[in-house]
C-alpha cells in the first residue's frame, strides 16, 4: 500500500500567529513503511534535546491527494489533538504542523515532538502512521560540526583539485594554492588599495544653494527670486563628484568575488592545518604505542576459549547437525524409503570425481573399518546432492542413516552414493581429541597470560612485523609533518589579506558604490593599470582556483545556505563527500570533467543524478559514484559504488558496493534490532545485495552500537567489517564474509573517523572485489597490486621467508607500508595482513599481529 501523505521537516517564518512569512522544507520526505501486521504506515526520525539555540525545523505532513480532513496525534488514552494548517505562499503546498501556544516574543509556535522520544500515532484520513522517535546526545556544536564540515569539504574538494591532479606541471603547495596563486593575491590587493587611494569618478549636475554672484539660475531660481525676494543664496546648478561609476561597480563586485574565493581558501588551509595536527598527533600517538608488548583482551581469549571447546562438545555438535539438517531437508523433496545405519569417516575431498570425498565405512562399532582391502585399493562416497558434504569434517566419526546400500564397484575403486539423510550425529572420531588437546594448549597459554597481567610479549617474528609496520608510521609521520608546515606558511600568507580585501570593499562601499558584473569595457582598463590588473587578476584568481564557470561559483555560493532543517539528509551528503575524500585525495582516483556540476547538482537537487566518475589508469580501474540510484529490484539505497578493473591477464571484470547512511541514535539502533537487524534488513529483506551479489555496508555516527566485539583491534569496538561472525544469522560456515558490516563515520566522536571510511572502502578495493575461494590459485590477487595505507601503486615485491610459495610480499615505495597475501590452511580462503593498524581481518585473540580467517573462523 503506498501512504497518500508525505512527511518532512520544515522551518516556518512568522509574521504573526496567523501569518506565514516563509517555508523552508527538507529536500526529501521521511521514509514511510507499511507494516502488514499492523494495517498502519512507519517512519523513524530523531530528536535533539540537547541542541539549544538550533533552528533544527519542525515535523509537517501534507496530503498528496485531495484530502481535507485535518490531521491529528492520537494520545495513548485515546484523546486528540488536532493539526494547525498552513499554506507556503511561494510554492502553493499545503501543510499541516503541531502548534501548541503561540510565543509572541520569539514569534513561534511551541511545539512537543521536537522534544519527546517514543512513539506518536497520527491520523491522517484513512490512513494512520506511527512515528517512532529516538533521541540523540548531540549538541548544538556537534550539530554545526557536522553543517561546517559539509561546506568546508565541499568547498575543498572544489578548489583544491590541483593538490591531487597528477597530470598538472607546475609545482603545488599543500592546499592546492601554488606560489603564483599568493604573488596574484598580493598583487590584487595592492592595485585595490591603490583603486580606493584614488578612484575613477565623473562630475554630475545637481541643484545646490550659492551666494548670488556665483548662480547659474535654473527654474528653481526664478521662483525663490519671486517668493522670497531678496536673498543672500539662491539655488544654482551645480557639480559634484561620483564614484558609482560602472568602472568602480565592476571593481567592486570583483573584489566581493575575490574576498569569498580568498575566504574558502583560508578556510580550507586551517581546515587542513587541523588536519595535518590531527594526523601528526595520530601518528604520533600510534608511534609511541609501539612497544614489546601487547594488551590481550581478556574477554575475547575466555570466548576464544569457549568457541574450542564447543568443537569437540558432542552436544553442541549434534544439536548443529541437526539443525543444519533440518534446513537442508526442508529444501529437499526426495524421500527415504530403505534408511540403513552406518558408521562413517570422511576423508579428503577427489580430485578427479566431483561431490565426491575418500571413505571409511562400517556397519557398527565392532567391525572393521572398510577402505580397502586386497580387492578395493580406494573407497570413495559420493553425495547426489553437493550441500550434504557441508554436514560433514575430516577426522570425526558419524552415525548416519541414509538410502546407502550396495556399493558400485569401477576396478579397484568403491563407491558408495549418498542421495539422502534420515539422521546424522557424531560419535567420535580422533579428531575430538585433537581440538581436547587444543584447547588445554589454549587454556594454558590464557592461564599464563593471566599471571602476566593480560600484557603478551611479543616473538621475533611479531617484532619484524612490528619494525616494518613502525618503519610506515616513521614515513608518513615525516610527510604530515613537512606538509603541515607548508599549508600553515599558506595560511600565513593568505590570512591577514582576507581583512584588507574587506577594508577595500567597505572603502568602496561607504563612497556608495554599488557592486555590478556587468564589465563596463571601457577606456580605463586600457589606461589605469589598476583597473586594469583588477579585470585580468579576477580571471586568473578563477582559473588557478577552478572557478571559470560563473554556475559552479553561484551553486558553490548557494550551499552557503544550506542549514539543519534535515539532519539526517546533511548526514548523507556528508557521507557522500567522505567517500569521494578517500577516492580522490588518499587514493588518488581522478574525476572526469564534469564531476563538479555534477556533485553540486547532488547537493543542491533532489533528482537522481548521473554518476560520478573517477579513474585510476596505473591500476586498470574505473569508479562509477551513484547517490540514491534505483537498482534492479526497485531499491533505492543511498550510494552505489561499481567498479570496473582489469586484471593482470587483461581480463575486465565488474564488483559493487551498497552504502546506506543510518544517522541514527543508540536508541534507534537498538529499535531496528541493533546493527544485526538493520544489515539483515537492507542485505536479505531490502534485498541491496542483489542476490548476494553486491557488498552492503552503513555508514552511522553511534558509539556503542557493536554490543558483542569480535575484533581486538580498536576499530573493533565502533565498527564491523564482516571479519567474523557476529550474528545469530552469519555463523559458520560462512560465505558472505567481509560483503556486510557496519562503519562509525562520525567526526565528532573520534579524530581517525576518514580512516574507518578508509579501511572498509580499502577492503572492498582491495578484498571485496576479488574472488578469494577459488583453488589452486596464488595468494596474490588477480587486480592490479596498490597500497592501503596511501593508495600508492608503485610498490616493491619482496622475497618471502615462508615456506608457503604461494603467498607474496609487498612494500610501498611511498609510504613503505607492508602487505603479506597469504591463504587459509584450513580452508584455502585468501587472507591479506595490512599490519596492525589497516588489517580488517580480525586478529586472534591470543596472537595479536595473527590473523584469523573470515571464512572458517580457525581457531588456532
Amino acid at each position: 500500500m503506498l501512504p497518500k501523505f508525505e512527511i518532512k521537516y520544515i522551518d516556518v517564518q512568522w509574521h504573526d500567529e496567523n501569518t506565514v512569512l516563509k517555508v523552508v522544507e527538507s529536500y526529501l520526505p521521511l521514509s514511510v513503511h507499511y507494516d502488514d501486521d499492523q494495517k498502519s504506515f512507519s517512519c523513524t526520525t530523531i530528536i535533539y534535546p540537547k541542541a539549544e539555540g538550533i533552528r533544527l525545523g519542525q515535523l509537517a505532513f501534507r496530503y498528496l491527494d485531495d484530502g481535507t480532513t485535518a490531521p491529528h496525534f492520537e494520545k495513548a488514552d485515546g484523546s486528540r489533538i488536532q493539526l494547525k494548517n498552513i499554506k507556503d505562499k511561494d510554492s502553493g503546498k499545503s501543510w499541516w504542523i503541531e502548534a501548541v501556544n503561540w510565543q509572541p516574543d520569539i514569534k513561534q509556535w511551541t511545539r512537543t515532538l521536537h522534544r519527546t522520544a517514543g512513539a506518536v500515532k497520527v491520523g491522517l484520513g484513512s490512513q494512520k502512521c506511527t512515528i517512532h522517535i529516538g533521541s540523540s546526545e548531540f549538541t548544538a556544536e556537534q550539530l554545526n560540526r557536522y553543517l561546517s564540515d559539509f561546506k568546508s569539504d565541499l568547498w575543498e574538494l572544489i578548489l583544491d583539485e590541483q593538490s591531487y591532479v597528477t597530470a598538472k606541471a607546475k609545482k603545488v603547495e599543500e592546499g592546492g594554492v601554488d606560489e603564483e596563486t599568493l604573488r596574484l593575491v598580493s598583487n590584487l590587493l595592492s592595485h585595490a588599495q591603490n583603486i580606493t587611494k584614488k578612484p575613477k569618478s565623473e562630475l554630475r549636475e545637481i541643484q545646490a544653494l550659492k551666494p548670488r554672484k556665483l548662480v547659474k539660475p535654473v527654474n528653481r531660481t526664478f521662483m525663490e527670486l519671486a517668493t522670497k525676494g531678496y536673498s543672500k543664496e539662491l539655488t544654482s546648478r551645480a557639480t559634484t563628484s561620483s564614484f558609482n561609476v560602472p568602472e568602480n561597480r565592476y571593481v567592486l563586485f570583483v573584489l566581493q568575488r575575490i574576498y569569498s574565493i580568498l575566504k574558502q581558501l583560508v578556510t580550507i588551509s586551517q581546515n587542513k592545518v587541523n588536519r595535518f595536527e590531527g594526523m601528526t598527533m595520530k601518528l604520533t600517538e600510534r608511534l609511541n604505542n609501539f612497544s614489546g608488548e601487547k594488551a590481550i583482551n581478556k574477554d575475547l581469549v575466555r570466548k576464544h576459549l569457549e568457541q574450542i571447546k564447543k568443537t569437540y562438545d558432542l552436544e553442541y555438535l549434534n544439536s548443529q547437525l541437526q539443525t543444519k539438517l533440518l534446513s537442508k531437508k526442508s529444501q529437499s523433496t526426495c524421500l527415504l524409503k530403505h534408511p540403513n545405519k552406518w558408521l562413517i569417516k570422511i576423508g579428503a575431498k577427489s580430485k578427479y570425481y566431483s561431490n565426491t570425498y575418500f571413505l571409511s565405512i562400517r556397519v557398527d562399532n565392532f567391525a572393521p573399518w572398510f577402505s580397502s582391502d586386497g580387492s578395493v585399493q580406494q573407497v570413495f562416497i559420493k553425495f547426489a546432492d553437493s550441500s550434504y558434504a557441508e554436514l560433514f569434517e575430516k577426522g570425526l566419526e558419524y552415525e548416519v542413516y541414509t538410502d546407502m546400500y550396495k556399493p558400485s564397484n569401477q576396478g579397484n575403486k568403491c563407491f558408495y552414493t549418498l542421495n539422502t539423510l534420515s539422521s546424522v550425529k557424531v560419535v567420535g572420531g580422533e579428531e575430538l581429541n585433537i581440538r581436547r588437546g587444543k584447547f588445554i594448549a589454549e587454556r594454558q597459554k590464557a592461564l599464563d597470560l593471566n599471571k602476566q597481567n593480560w600484557t603478551k610479549e611479543l616473538t621475533p617474528k611479531e617484532r619484524a612485523e612490528q619494525e616494518r609496520e613502525k618503519r610506515s608510521v616513521q614515513t608518513q609521520l615525516t610527510y604530515f609533518q613537512q606538509n603541515k608546515a607548508k599549508v600553515e606558511r599558506v595560511y600565513e600568507e593568505l590570512a591577514p589579506k582576507l581583512t584588507q580585501f574587506k577594508s577595500a570593499i567597505r572603502i568602496l562601499e561607504k563612497m556608495g558604490v554599488k557592486p555590478s558584473p556587468t564589465f563596463p569595457n571601457s577606456m580605463t582598463f586600457v589606461q589605469n593599470p589598476d583597473y586594469q590588473a583588477m579585470h585580468s587578476g579576477y580571471k586568473k584568481i578563477r582559473e588557478l582556483t577552478n572557478l571559470t564557470d560563473e554556475d559552479l561559483l553561484l551553486s558553490l555560493e548557494k550551499v552557503e545556505e544550506i542549514g539543519l532543517v534535515n539532519m539526517p539528509l546533511l548526514y548523507e551528503r556528508w557521507c557522500l563527500l567522505q567517500i569521494i575524500k578517500v577516492l580522490v585525495q588518499n587514493y588518488h582516483y581522478q574525476p572526469d570533467d564534469e564531476w563538479k556540476r555534477k556533485l553540486l547538482h547532488i547537493v543542491l537537487s533532489r533528482k537522481h543524478s548521473k554518476p560520478l566518475n573517477f579513474n585510476n589508469e596505473p591500476l586498470k580501474r574505473k569508479v562509477y559514484l551513484r547517490y540514491e540510484p534505483l537498482l534492479d529490484n526497485g531499491r533505492t539505497p543511498d550510494f552505489v559504488i561499481d567498479v570496473d578493473f582489469e586484471t593482470k591477464y587483461g581480463i575486465t571484470k565488474r564488483k559493487r558496493l551498497v552504502i546506506d547512511a543510518k544517522f541514527y541514535s543508540d536508541e534507534i539502533i537498538k529499535m531496528h534490532g541493533g546493527i544485526s537487524g538493520i544489515v539483515h534488513n537492507l542485505y536479505h529483506k531490502k534485498d541491496y545485495s542483489e542476490g548476494g551479489a553486491n557488498a552492503v555496508f552503513i555508514f552511522h555516527p553511534a558509539k556503542g552500537v557493536i554490543n558483542e566485539i569480535v575484533s581486538p583491534q580498536e576499530w573493533g569496538q565502533i565498527s564491523y567489517l564482516g571479519e567474523l561472525s557476529m550474528f545469530d544469522w552469519d555463523k559458520i560456515p560462512r560465505h558472505l564474509y567481509h560483503q556486510y558490516g557496519a562503519v562509525c563515520a562520525n567526526p565528532v566522536l573520534r579524530l581517525r573517523y576518514l580512516d574507518e571510511i578508509q579501511r572498509m572502502l580499502g577492503m572492498f578495493l582491495q578484498y571485496g572485489i576479488e574472488d578469494n575461494t577459488l583453488s589452486g590459485r596464488p595468494d596474490d590477487v588477480e587486480s592490479i597490486n596498490f597500497c592501503i595505507s596511501c593508495g600508492s601503486h608503485e610498490l616493491t615485491k619482496k622475497d618471502t621467508t615462508t615456506s608457503n610459495s604461494r603467498s607474496a610480499w609487498y612494500e610501498c615505495d611511498t609510504c613503505k607500508h607492508f602487505t603479506v597475501y597469504n591463504h587459509c590452511h584450513s580452508c584455502n580462503t585468501r587472507l591479506i595482513k595490512n599490519g596492525d593498524y589497516w588489517s580488517y581481518h580480525s586478529q586472534m585473540a591470543m596472537e595479536p599481529l595473527n590473523i584469523k580467517c573470515p571464512s572458517c573462523e580457525s581457531l588456532v
